[in-house]
């Protein structure tokens, strides 16, 4: 086929026949140049490639860098020629009006769809409104003999991670001594986002011992911390490895007279209307233009079979409405549980679909993608930090308090801006032990997560804007 062919068929389509069809774009031109073409066009999707609706940019922290990109995209979208051949990629992209995304090696700064400050009432630009921390995958476990056994068989396995269920009574004052220091220094409160004991499968943890070691959790925990509110997500470890439940897990965490601490970590009503129905394990926290939704991803399961986590009808409806009254409310909101929700971005050949997720999570993402001011989702389980974008939200996975890099992360929210900062726990000696436990190949520098997993700040809103 030669260039006359292509000029005439393209000039009368009829003549040549059918033929022409394949020509009759205007584009028809990048035939000839195709070797030209192709590593322009790869380097064109790299920088323009756009994931789900609402894709994020990661980039420097440079807010000069982030308006620069926005207006050459912007001056790009404009010179386009909306040519036939071209149709269906416009009309993707006038679907989805928000911000492109673009990949900056050593970028730690998320663009999440950003709004005039005013239409969130943001107006104490510079102080923050919240600081809490953030922890996960404690794993206490009572010394014992059915703990001696346990950890006599695990450490003759060919294969080993890198959890100090053997030093866990160690690991937990260290572990409230720091987030003492969190409060004195004017932290607002914790979360821990599941996995405080050894329940559920895989440990075989006997049903007294159990009990036990959420009691001895529970007491540590006030003694070192007092009153300072500490809010509690259950993990599929924390339901009885035997009768199933959380009965026991509920008794302890979730009564304002057990917890000692005069406030309910769970249940949905506010302390003031706790008359009502205290059998759920999910509630919500508003604080000025932010909503914190804390969800129960072990909604529904009775027995911890293989690590799964899921979000029943009612707690779905229930975040529904929550979601619909932060947007009536203009808040803009942090989602938070244990299992995950979505593919971290990094290297994720060491994860399981089955095991590490929430089974229902398309449908719990197909929700989230109808609002806008989802900013984040907190998750643990996975005992490692990673980072994904997804319909604008960040998805955040953080490292085990019990296992190398033995971290709790310190989230501060200002107006437009949510900054994350991992913290590690002072014990050198301990957090070697585990790195040497551990002999997956290169499970270490998983669990270490890369660098904007450990310390990124998310912007929501344009703080120079009224």
């Amino acid at each position: 086929m030669n260039i006359s062919y292509i000029k005439n068929c393209t000039q009368q389509p009829r003549m040549y026949g059918s033929h022409c069809r394949r020509y009759s774009c205007p584009c028809h031109g990048a035939v000839m140049l195709l070797p030209l073409l192709v590593p322009m066009l790869i380097l064109q999707i790299w920088v323009t490639r756009s994931t789900e609706k609402g894709s994020a940019i990661l980039a420097s922290d440079s807010d000069s860098y982030f308006s620069d990109v926005d207006r050459q995209l912007r001056e790009r979208n404009r010179a386009r020629d909306p040519q036939a051949c071209c149709q269906r990629k416009q009309a993707a992209a006038r679907s989805h009006p928000r911000i492109r995304r673009q990949l900056h090696p050593s970028g730690q700064f998320i663009l999440l769809q950003p709004k005039p400050r005013s239409y969130y009432n943001a107006s104490a630009l510079g102080k923050p409104l919240l600081r809490f921390a953030l922890f996960s995958d404690t794993h206490f476990w009572m010394p014992s003999n059915a703990r001696s056994a346990f950890l006599k068989k695990s450490d003759s396995e060919p294969v080993r991670d890198g959890l100090l269920v053997s030093d866990s009574e160690q690991v937990l004052p260290k572990l409230f001594t720091q987030l003492a220091a969190f409060a004195a220094s004017g932290g607002d409160f914790a979360i821990h986002l599941g996995d405080i004991v050894c329940g559920g499968g895989t440990f075989r943890q006997p049903s007294e011992e159990y009990r036990r070691s959420l009691v001895s959790y529970a007491e540590q925990e006030r003694a070192q911390l007092g009153r300072w509110p500490i809010f509690h997500l259950p993990g599929n470890h924390d339901l009885d490895p035997n009768m199933g439940g959380l009965s026991i897990w509920r008794d302890i965490f979730c009564s304002p007279l057990a917890n000692g601490t005069g406030f309910r970590t769970c249940v949905t009503q506010t302390d003031e209307q706790a008359q009502g129905d205290p059998s759920v394990n999910y509630r919500s926290l508003h604080v000025g233009a932010w909503r914190l939704i804390l969800l129960d991803a072990t909604d529904g399961l009775k027995q911890d079979s293989d690590g799964h986590g899921h979000i029943g009808r009612t707690q779905l409806l229930w975040l529904e409405a929550e979601l619909d009254d932060a947007l009536k409310k203009r808040q803009q909101v942090i989602l938070m549980m244990h299992q995950l929700l979505a593919m971290p971005a990094s290297e994720n050949a060491w994860l399981d679909l089955q095991q590490d997720f929430i089974d229902n999570r398309a449908e719990v993402i197909a929700l989230l993608s109808r609002y806008e001011h989802v900013r984040l989702s907190l998750h643990g389980h996975v005992h490692a930090n990673s980072l994904t974008t997804q319909h604008g939200i960040a998805f955040v996975s953080t490292a085990a308090a019990g296992e190398y890099p033995m971290q709790w992360r310190e989230v501060i929210v200002y107006p437009c801006d949510l900054k994350m900062t991992t913290h590690e726990l002072d014990m050198p000696a301990l957090l070697e032990k585990s790195k040497q436990r551990d002999n997956r190949a290169g499970r270490n520098a998983i669990k270490m997560g890369p660098a904007m997993a450990n310390s990124v700040i998310l912007r929501t809103c344009d703080p120079s804007s009224t």
